[in-house]
């Protein structure tokens, strides 16, 4: 049986989207400042562009447009950018032809109850009970459904309430409230806390359909916000941080792209990938994968010249191994290498690879990296010219 999504679509292959996200300063560009050939390749379809953090719009000056995209590798500005400026590129792409009406959506106002939460100072001093999850503090002012977001607790011995966020689920009285872990389930610590108890009230709206795994994207009046510092992610919830400046009338916006039963990861494919020479391309993450800490798959890859008349190709078959935070234990292992770039598509792996000049100059190579996010494997091109490429991930054991 296949999936179901939201949309209604079934089966494996429909509707799967992977974001593709990619952060560069303004002196990366090329040509006087105007021209900038992301780390990421993009789709023309739904393709984000961000200066400092503002949305810019897409079109010729002319017609009152910021910038102008070409391919999948290649953004143009109207005008130059500053050598300091950060550029910000956001992409869905998407593997089949149907566009994701897998897509969620979620609008909010602030209203003025909201937006004392994050005007409210920091609480000390609470205790917390652990034979009833109760969170005791004189005044606290909390309702039902607040989150509180617990920055250190001191255990009368042993271990307690750790840092994180909570969502109260009963308000006892004026003192003492009842809670839960974010999602709401019962708490299970073993020791109390006397009056060293610190957290803040911090503003959460909850999202339905939305799980972990999801793709999400949150803006606060058109500002692309950014996940683990602006804001957090838990089922079905998205709270914001502390430092976050909310105010009546402000608008949020929420989008968030998945379905209600994921699908188990056999397979990842893209095909039309550019790749300008001297630069690299991101293939496959941990990210596209569901909750991947350790992945063994077979990876298919084919390079072409980008003139489509022009005699230079390489197709290599590999065998993976990828470890999240483990750089040293990512192997690539070629079973099958034949065309006329160089003699070999080169491979770099067990921590040797973090660019693409690591890859020996007039070949195109295949590297993988990791670090406490996740894995990463990459397509680099130094073959002197720039290249067309497409890859296909199966057998995967995530």
């Amino acid at each position: 049986m296949g999936i179901k999504y939201i949309s209604g679509f079934r089966g494996l292959d429909n509707a799967k989207q992977h974001l593709r996200r990619s952060t560069h300063l303004g002196s990366a560009t090329t040509s006087s400042s105007t021209v900038l050939n992301p780390s990421e390749a993009f789709d023309q379809q739904a393709c984000f562009v961000y200066l400092n953090g503002a949305m810019l719009r897409e079109g010729a000056s002319g017609a009152g447009g910021d910038y102008v995209l070409s391919g999948t590798n290649t953004i143009t500005f109207n005008t130059a950018v500053a050598s300091t400026d950060i550029i910000e590129v956001i992409s869905y792409a998407f593997q089949n032809p149907t566009l994701p009406q897998t897509m969620q959506e979620i609008d909010h106002a602030v209203i003025a109850s909201e937006t004392t939460l994050h005007a409210t100072a920091r609480v000390t001093n609470g205790d917390f009970t652990t034979a009833t999850d109760t969170l005791i503090k004189a005044s606290h002012g909390l309702v039902v459904g607040d989150v509180i977001n617990v920055i250190s607790a001191t255990a009368t011995s042993g271990t307690t309430i750790v840092a994180g966020r909570y969502k109260v689920l009963t308000v006892t009285d004026s003192g003492n409230v009842i809670l839960t872990d974010i999602d709401g389930n019962a708490l299970a610590f073993a020791n109390n806390s006397d009056a060293d108890v610190t957290y803040d009230v911090v503003f959460s709206l909850t999202v339905p359909n939305l799980t972990v795994v999801n793709h999400a994207m949150v803006y606060l009046n058109g500002m692309l916000l950014v996940e683990d510092t602006d804001y957090f992610r838990d089922q079905q919830r998205i709270t914001f941080d502390k430092t976050v400046n909310i105010a009546t009338g402000h608008q949020i916006a929420i989008r968030h792209f998945g379905s209600y039963v994921t699908a188990a990861d056999g397979e990842v494919q893209r095909t039309g990938i550019t790749v300008t020479d001297d630069t690299h391309n991101l293939l496959l993450s941990s990210s596209d994968l569901v909750n991947s800490t350790t992945a063994a798959f077979q990876l298919q890859v084919s390079v072409r010249h980008v003139t489509a008349a022009t005699d230079s190709y390489r197709i290599a078959n590999f065998f993976v191994r990828a470890e999240k935070n483990v750089p040293a234990d990512c192997y690539i292992h070629t079973i099958a290498d034949a065309g006329n770039i160089a003699s070999t598509f080169q491979i770099l792996d067990e921590d040797d690879y973090s660019a693409a000049s690591d890859i020996t100059d007039g070949n195109v190579g295949v590297g993988i990296t990791a670090d406490a996010s996740g894995w990463y494997v990459y397509l680099a091109n130094r073959a002197g010219f720039s290249i067309v490429a497409g890859f296909k991930a199966s057998a995967i054991s995530n």
